[in-house]
């Protein structure tokens, strides 16, 4: 067979194994239906934050790395110098594949990388993980590879971020409904703003807090450098509490207008649940505030104010209060929601062991038949290895 044959055919069964790996071998999942929030308490993330302790973080930015394989200019001590110009209190550098260890003897450091390289952009930040996790799967992914991938990384990771998961529609609304292992959502990225999909994932009841990013690629021309960041409530910068802060939802996410002072964006006051109804208070008074509940619908606005109070009745599930000054900034704020007087409980999916061993043998079969295949292609060797000897007399 001519060699062009030959490597065509070692093209075909590469192909052929992604596939079947990633649609047949991956472990199948059982989602519990969707249950929005509901029972008689109210969880409220601020009830304990200090206006005072404020501080403004950037999780998702690139340097140059794998010898400028991926996309990324400028070194990690270029990210950390330009964020700390900007006021920003923690500043990672998040790599895709590879965890940047510059200033790790700092107590603020946070071990930090994208993992996904696969060609939908399904990607995820992964935040207080000492090793990288290479599993993944490179065609458009199913729920059940979403899931298998979130179940791995949340096993070696502190806290797992969904990354700009409207880009390329990566994670669709149904899949966030069902998709658990992942603590935060990049809700805000200069690529794309996943409102929507924020409230596809709180909807269906899931425990999932606000994130905004740069994902800046070239710090050397601050490219998205300063246009979207997460406040956090600690009261010492370490990377304990930031991670806790982020995973507890003492937090929030900020589009930094192109008219707005570095020194004095808007902030929040306080959150106050007092039966059932919900006191919020900002530093600045805003053009126009937003209450969002259950499958995004408007529950209240207001014009021209820093404050709205408003009844979260049961049918409401959840209510997020959204802040729009003149200057074009934007301050989303985590929500309040329903939880059982027991507390919150954690939506959680099994695998379907039954399901999983049915598609790995379907996918032997698979393989199989292409090994098959390629041996009709090999007559000389299919002879020498199946063909009968005949007894010689001589």
């Amino acid at each position: 067979m001519k060699i062009l044959g030959i490597i065509l055919l070692a093209f075909l069964t590469w192909v052929l194994w992604l596939v079947v790996s990633q649609y047949l071998f991956c472990a199948r999942f059982q989602f519990d239906d969707p249950v929005p929030f509901e029972g008689l308490s109210i969880f409220n993330p601020y009830d304990s934050v200090d206006a005072a302790q404020w501080v403004k973080c950037n999780f998702h930015a690139h340097s140059r790395a794998w010898e400028g394989f991926t996309n990324g200019h400028g070194s990690a001590e270029d990210i950390h110098e330009a964020y700390k110009a900007l006021n920003y209190g923690v500043h990672c550098v998040s790599n895709y594949h590879y965890i940047d260890t510059t200033h790790s003897s700092d107590p603020g450091y946070i071990p930090a990388y994208e993992h996904g390289y696969n060609i939908t952009k399904t990607h995820q930040l992964v935040l207080g993980s000492d090793k990288v996790l290479w599993l993944d799967y490179l065609f458009p992914q199913s729920v059940h590879n979403k899931q298998h991938v979130l179940k791995h990384l949340s096993e070696s990771a502190e806290l797992v971020i969904l990354n700009h998961p409207a880009l390329k529609n990566a994670y669709t609304k149904e899949d966030l409904s069902q998709l658990n292992g992942y603590d935060c959502m990049e809700v805000l990225s200069p690529s794309v703003v996943s409102i929507e999909q924020w409230d596809a994932a709180l909807s269906a009841g899931k425990k999932v807090f606000i994130v905004g990013n740069d994902d800046t690629h070239n710090v050397l021309t601050k490219n998205r450098l300063g246009r979207m960041c997460t406040f956090i409530n600690v009261a010492a910068n370490s990377s304990k509490e930031v991670l806790t802060a982020l995973k507890t939802g003492r937090s929030y996410g900020v589009v930094i207008g192109a008219g707005q002072l570095v020194d004095s964006l808007p902030f929040l006051k306080s959150v106050k649940v007092m039966g059932d109804t919900v006191f919020i208070k900002m530093s600045n008074a805003a053009n126009h505030v937003t209450l969002t509940g259950q499958n995004g619908k408007v529950l209240a606005s207001l014009d021209h104010t820093d404050q709205i109070s408003y009844r979260l009745s049961p049918s409401d599930h959840y209510s997020r209060a959204t802040f729009e000054y003149e200057n074009g900034t934007k301050v989303y704020l985590n929500p309040v929601f329903y939880i059982p007087k027991t507390g919150y409980r954690t939506p959680v999916s099994f695998e379907n062991v039954g399901e999983t061993i049915f598609f790995r043998a379907v996918g032997v079969g698979v393989l199989s038949l292409w090994v098959l295949l390629l041996l009709s292609q090999f007559p000389g060797i299919r002879r020498q290895r199946f063909g009968r000897k005949r007894l010689s007399l001589r």
